[in-house]
């Protein structure tokens, strides 16, 4: 691991040092591409120069509609820009040896832009540029939920190498990783437990959401802190022009947004709120408490043709009971969360992005009459990113500088401490140049320096082939360091436990994760596409709670090292009118503790196991079909059994330390005794949900009824099995449902 470490950061160096005197000949041209009526800024937007008709430069806008093209030659040109729903813009221009140009455009929407089932060539659940899979809209509105609008937590768990452990506790495992090691992001903030206690819904539903990055691993130098997954997500901005808003209503949520201008500015506001816990009752036959509630306010303001800031605020609320026999279990958690984000197109042809926040998470348990568990964690961050270029070659580079406060008090949980409190400061830097390769070879080598608590280096590396040329297949790989200096424990002997104590890991061992993928991608002509990807990572360090024959609540903190490998294929189908997509996921993680609890129980100190969320096969269908009037989806879902730890018997236990009992005639306390961890498997889960929608176009808007069923045919999935009172708990049962929403133009 040493080697790679210093060649991957010798390489980055030497790049980030390349003399600019091969530039001085070369002209180039910059900008940014934005929506007309929004001034929102456009991503995988095509730009060309053209000379004699044919392209002779190509490249695409990013996340903040930037682009850049470096090494043209002088002369003149057609400069193109198209995207899909948008008229083209064409010019003539010319460029002189040695000039840096900007051209900003904004671009005017047409009609096919609101066409619902279509999916560009750019973008889909088969596509992805490095690792990154771009996430629209137009995506999380195919999978049906049982609300107004969808969800881009629906969304994310159909793809391969996502994994739920059940349709209630607002948990994600991607690709072996934790929920701790998955870092979620709103406008460049991040947010400790975005997802719902009722698996379907999330802070981020359709119609809040711009677009969203999601990286199951591989991701660049740009993400630290992290060592599993990269979630993030842009909100929209108001609508400029007039006053909008949309409301709606089912058994499972109500919800209303407002958007409009506020004296320059453009407001967005939403509010959300479950109806579960009052609906369910008549709904599914049982009461579900599960409760959450969201609110959020965002209020943009722009300057010059260029420059924009937004401001955020996000308050989130989650409780239930997992279990909703379990009187006395309760969970909860919440959110709060303030953030600033400002974008500028600076005068040398840099692209800076800003950003200062407050995130902070509070959450709290009570388990089989156990006294209250807590944690809070609080986050304060400033970090500043800029795009441009040294030479030749581009570059994006940037620094972020952290504070991080921990409190728990969980003795129950990890027991030997009732409270402790960790603060964490950091700071870091990276470089991520571009290099091409000829014109079907992609390099990005890039490197972060972190200082959190402890001077680190973690070098990355993604490339990417085209070797039949654009647009013709893509070969794609990446490796790279990771490391998390805060830790999420949970005991993951208990699935309805959803309970997160975070705390600073270990100086001496933080979680580190050495990632490695390759895939390949390749359009098949006529919308359909198809994709695999092979992942390994190894992990050390990872947080796990010390295993006890004894089912018992009280227990220790251990660690443990991973390994997890695996392959996502993907097929996916998109036309105008129909849209198709296919998943399969398979997946491998093995844990291994050492523990002087094994060596009592079972003459070794070091046990392997894999862990609750090791589901080994997974496949996920989504059917989407515009019938004219009426649009029509479908997602199914297929998953083999997770690991859970078997009980091999009961025994009575007394405890001296109060009194002397009479062993020959009375009891003492009745104790579960435990096997090995997770050696056993739960059965399979299957499930189909449907939905059919229709909209209505009236004086004062637009009607959207939408009509459904979760789980159509009724499909007992288990959830777990209580050991303690042998009692199997299932997952939803057939549940239908239906949705007004009401929108004002």
């Amino acid at each position: 691991m040493t080697t790679f470490r210093l060649d991957a950061f010798a390489v980055a160096a030497a790049l980030c040092c390349v003399p600019v005197a091969a530039a001085a000949q070369q002209a180039a041209i910059l900008g940014i591409v934005a929506d007309s009526g929004t001034g929102r800024p456009l991503e995988n937007v095509e730009i060309t120069l053209n000379t004699g008709g044919r392209p002779a430069y190509r490249t695409l806008t990013d996340r903040n509609g930037f682009y850049q093209m470096l090494g043209i030659s002088a002369g003149m040109y057609t400069l193109r820009i198209r995207r899909v729903g948008y008229l083209g813009h064409a010019q003539i221009i010319t460029l002189a040896a040695g000039e840096q140009r900007s051209v900003s455009v904004r671009l005017e929407q047409t009609a096919v832009a609101l066409e619902a089932v279509v999916v560009t060539a750019e973008q889909g659940a088969a596509v992805s540029d490095l690792g990154r899979q771009i996430v629209t809209p137009a995506d999380v509105r195919l999978v049906p939920v049982p609300g107004g609008s969808g969800d881009l937590v629906a969304y994310v768990q159909t793809l391969p190498g996502v994994t739920t452990t059940g349709d209630r506790g607002g948990q994600l495992f991607v690709r072996g990783g934790t929920p701790a090691e998955n870092l979620v992001l709103v406008d460049g903030i991040p947010i400790y437990q975005p997802f719902h206690i009722l698996g379907f819904f999330s802070v981020f539903p359709e119609d809040l959401i711009s677009s969203a990055d999601f990286y199951p691993g591989g991701f660049g130098a740009r993400y630290q802190g992290r060592t599993s997954s990269v979630l993030d997500v842009r909100l929209r901005e108001g609508n400029p022009h007039g006053f909008r808003a949309t409301a709606s209503v089912s058994p499972f949520i109500t919800e209303a947004l407002a958007e409009g201008p506020v004296k320059g500015a453009m407001l967005l506001a939403s509010v959300r709120r479950s109806l579960v816990e009052e609906t369910s009752g008549t709904l599914l036959g049982a009461t579900q408490p599960l409760t959450f509630e969201s609110q959020l306010f965002k209020l943009t303001t722009t300057h010059r043709s260029n420059d924009r800031c937004s401001a955020l605020a996000l308050r989130t609320v989650d409780r239930g009971r997992i279990d909703p026999e379990e009187q006395e279990s309760q969970v909860a958690w919440n959110n709060l969360l303030f953030g600033l984000r400002c974008v500028t197109l600076w005068r040398g042809g840099q692209l800076l992005e800003a950003h200062w926040g407050y995130s902070r998470s509070g959450s709290e348990a009570v388990a089989r009459g156990s006294s209250r568990l807590h944690s809070s964690v609080f986050r304060m961050q400033h970090d500043l990113h800029a795009t441009g270029r040294i030479g030749l070659i581009p570059v994006e580079a940037g620094y972020e500088i952290y504070g991080e406060g921990m409190t728990q008090d969980a003795a129950e949980l990890i027991g030997g401490q009732t409270s402790g409190r960790d603060d964490v400061w950091g700071l870091s830097v990276y470089a991520e140049p571009t290099v091409r390769v000829g014109s079907r070879i992609e390099v990005r080598p890039g490197v972060a320096l972190v200082a959190s608590p402890r001077a680190a280096v973690e070098p990355r590396l993604r490339v990417r082939w085209e070797p039949f040329g654009p647009s013709n297949g893509a070969l794609q790989g990446a490796l790279g360091l990771y490391r998390q200096y805060v830790a999420g424990v949970s005991d993951m002997r208990d699935v309805s436990s959803v309970f997160v104590a975070w705390m600073e890991a270990p100086k001496s061992e933080p979680l580190e994760a050495l990632q490695g993928m390759l895939g390949w991608q390749q359009p098949l002509g006529g919308g359909l596409r198809w994709s695999v990807d092979g992942y390994y990572k190894r992990l050390t360090g990872i947080p796990v709670t010390v295993w006890s024959a004894v089912a018992q609540f009280t227990t220790q903190l251990g660690r443990a090292d991973g390994r997890t490998l695996g392959a996502d294929v993907r097929v996916e189908y998109s036309s105008p009118h129909f849209y198709g997509f296919l998943g399969y996921g398979y997946s491998w993680t093995l844990y291994e503790a050492s523990q002087r609890e094994f060596t009592t129980w079972f003459g070794e100190p070091v046990q392997s196991y894999h862990p609750p969320h090791d589901r080994r096969h997974q496949i996920n269908a989504i059917l989407s079909l515009d019938l004219g009037d009426f649009t029509a989806s479908a997602r199914w879902q297929f998953g083999s059994g997770l690991p859970f730890t078997r009980p091999i018997g009961f025994d009575e236990a007394f405890d001296f330390a109060r009194e002397l009992s009479k062993v020959k005639t009375t009891l003492g306390t009745t104790r579960l005794l435990l096997d090995k961890p997770f050696t056993g498997r739960l059965p399979l889960v299957h499930r189909l949900d449907l939905s059919l929608t229709r909209a209505f176009d009236v004086s004062f808007g637009q009607i959207v009824v939408q009509a459904g069923a979760v789980n159509a045919y009724d499909r007992r999935n288990m959830f777990y099995y209580d050991l303690f009172t042998g009692r199997r708990l299932d997952q939803l049962p057939l549940a239908p449902y239906a949705s007004v929403t009401l929108r004002r133009r």
